[in-house]
């Protein structure tokens, strides 16, 4: 759908929506709890079988989305069946651990029943980006982690894709028939897609096409062409559908309606109102900024600038740019030995004894996610898949922005993507087993990025003088998301600002800053204030622990403790270890009273 597609990674219960025999007899809390994720995922994995496939049921990697016109009524009713399912289980359960992880399923159907009535109330229309789809679906199978056997069964994927099976059409064929069935059922009332958003699909729907044919060719299988001729086709038919019937009905009023966006902030986990959000970013805006200014001078008096305003400053730095990819590996890998000595030396948190996995995207994948970033890996039948830190890449050999490939900015990039931030998040769930509910089906926004964040601001005064300007630039970045994205919506802003801050105040690329203001409108609203609250929301957390604890409490100790309980919502972990943790000298949190 045009809204709720933008949370289907938090709401992957709307892909799969379960039965499992409540009160089971496994002999742990986690054996109990793993055991009702699995059937809870599995239940209706053939109708969504990339779900489960991404989850690591290797038996889905071949199948593909049973799509109909109308997909909702089967969803809102197993929705409610399991609303009332897992209270009774809840109920009954007097585990404290399972009983928390049959909550955290509860919250995902109530949310999942209020995106299905909002979408019902304001007439929510698809808008499916389909190339890039199909793209990414197989690019999860085929990939240089996957084994043989996944990335041959991506090739009975798309073969699915392109042909339908049983009484299902070939998958492009079936977005026409359900955009117009939902135009049908709701004729006087539409939410279409922002125009923007129709335009960006098609004009980049042959790279992606492009990175099929790419994908296939690596699969290590010869029996696709004729499929993928066929699927070309297709797309060049959809497409066309698109061009004559999607964008003259596309929206251009980038806002969407106040009750919508306010569900979407809950999702990501930010219990604040988008007033609140402004409030709040505004004011510590201005005292970060300040501290801004203050570095940029020193970095200006350093370096003999004759500017010292901080976008200068900036601008200088990203003068020393790292483009060529054996280069710009290097550099991440240094920042990453650089930072895994930090983080020893000064005691902040226990490191995995796997390097850290860095890959460099093609271009389709750069043009799918153009920003670095973290990619999890599979955490049902791991076959030692480990996370990947994905640094995009350009065709001609230039990046389309400079605001990450210089040397002040690897530190902190390294610092959030990889490690002490997303990639030690998801190697210790890993590494250390955590139930599949608290890996999964209770991460939000707000607990993986304000993580993240937190990483940046826990190394920060250990770094250069230079990499601290970059961290503060992004520590203003994410501010200024917090009252950007809700002014956005608001309409009390033009995207103009947006592009103003980034541009003149913090010394971003405009390209970067133009995709800001598509995130705000149309790629992912409401995502981007979760990692400024996420870090506000672990620092209370962090505060309480340090007045509880007194001297005995230590980073590294909070830190493990924090990391060991998965994406359970910071504030219920906060409860938990005000109640439970202890920091013994040695941090062995087997003896620290942490679950």
């Amino acid at each position: 759908m045009v809204i709720v597609k933008k949370i289907n990674v938090i709401l992957f219960i709307q892909a799969c929506m379960f039965a499992f025999p409540l009160g089971g007899f496994a002999e742990t809390w986690i054996e109990r709890s793993d055991q009702v994720a699995k059937e809870y995922s599995l239940d209706d994995a053939d109708r969504y079988p990339e779900g489960a496939s991404s989850l690591g049921y290797r038996e889905y990697d071949s199948k593909a989305t049973q799509l109909e016109d109308d997909m909702e009524t089967r969803d809102v009713a197993s929705l409610e069946k399991w609303r009332a399912k897992l209270k009774k289980a809840i109920e009954a359960a007097s585990d404290p651990n399972f009983k928390m992880d049959l909550n955290v399923l509860l919250e995902s159907v109530e949310h999942g029943l209020e995106g299905k009535r909002l979408a019902e109330k304001y007439g929510d229309i698809p808008f499916y980006s389909a190339s890039k789809t199909v793209f990414n679906s197989l690019r999860e199978l085929i990939n240089p982690q996957s084994g043989e056997d996944r990335k041959k069964a991506a090739v009975d994927r798309f073969k699915t894709y392109v042909n339908g099976h049983g009484n299902f059409k070939p998958l492009l064929e079936a977005y026409q028939s359900r955009v117009l069935y939902k135009e049908s059922k709701h004729p006087k009332k539409q939410l279409q897609s922002l125009r923007q958003e129709v335009e960006q699909y098609l004009e980049e729907s042959p790279d992606y096409v492009k990175g099929i044919q790419s994908l296939l060719e690596q699969s290590g299988r010869k029996d696709w062409s004729s499929d993928f001729e066929k699927f070309k086709g297709q797309v060049g038919r959809y497409d066309a559908f698109v061009r004559s019937h999607v964008l003259p009905k596309a929206r251009t009023d980038y806002r969407l309606p106040a009750e919508f966006y306010a569900y979407i902030l809950k999702v990501r986990g930010i219990k604040a109102t988008p007033d609140e959000l402004i409030r709040l970013s505004l004011a510590d805006y201005k005292t970060t900024y300040d501290r801004f200014k203050t570095v940029a001078k020193e970095v200006a008096k350093k370096h003999k600038l004759k500017e010292s305003n901080p976008a200068s400053v900036i601008n200088f730095l990203k003068s020393k740019q790292v483009t060529k990819t054996d280069e710009v590996k290097q550099l991440y890998q240094n920042a990453d030995t650089f930072l895994a000595k930090l983080i020893q030396k000064q005691g902040l948190v226990s490191l995995p004894k796997e390097p850290l996995k860095i890959r460099f995207a093609d271009e389709a994948e750069s043009k799918a996610n153009p920003v670095p970033h973290l990619v999890p890996p599979p955490l049902v039948g791991n076959r030692g898949e480990r996370p990947e830190f994905v640094v995009p890449t350009a065709g001609s050999g230039k990046l389309p922005f400079d605001d990450f490939s210089y040397e002040a900015a690897a530190l902190i990039l390294t610092a959030h993507e990889g490690r002490p931030g997303h990639d030690l998040q998801f190697s210790t769930m890993l590494d250390n087993g955590v139930s599949v509910i608290r890996a999964r089906y209770a991460a939000n926004n707000v607990n993986v990025e304000g993580w993240g964040l937190y990483a940046e601001d826990l190394v920060f005064h250990y770094l250069p003088l230079e990499s601290q300007l970059a961290a503060l630039q992004t520590r203003l970045w994410r501010i200024a998301r917090g009252f950007l994205d809700p002014q956005i919506q608001l309409g009390k802003i033009e995207p103009k600002k947006v592009i103003q801050v980034f541009t003149k105040e913090l010394g971003v690329s405009d390209v970067m800053a133009g995709l800001e203001v598509r995130r705000y409108t149309y790629e992912d609203p409401g995502q981007a204030p979760s990692y400024y609250y996420g870090l506000k929301r672990i620092q209370v957390a962090k505060a309480a622990l340090q007045k509880k604890l007194g001297a005995s409490f230590t980073d590294k100790c909070f830190n493990d403790a924090l990391l060991s309980m998965g994406l359970l919502p910071i504030d219920l972990i906060a409860a938990r270890l005000v109640e439970s943790l202890q920091c013994p000298a040695s941090t062995d949190l087997t003896n620290a009273g942490v679950l």
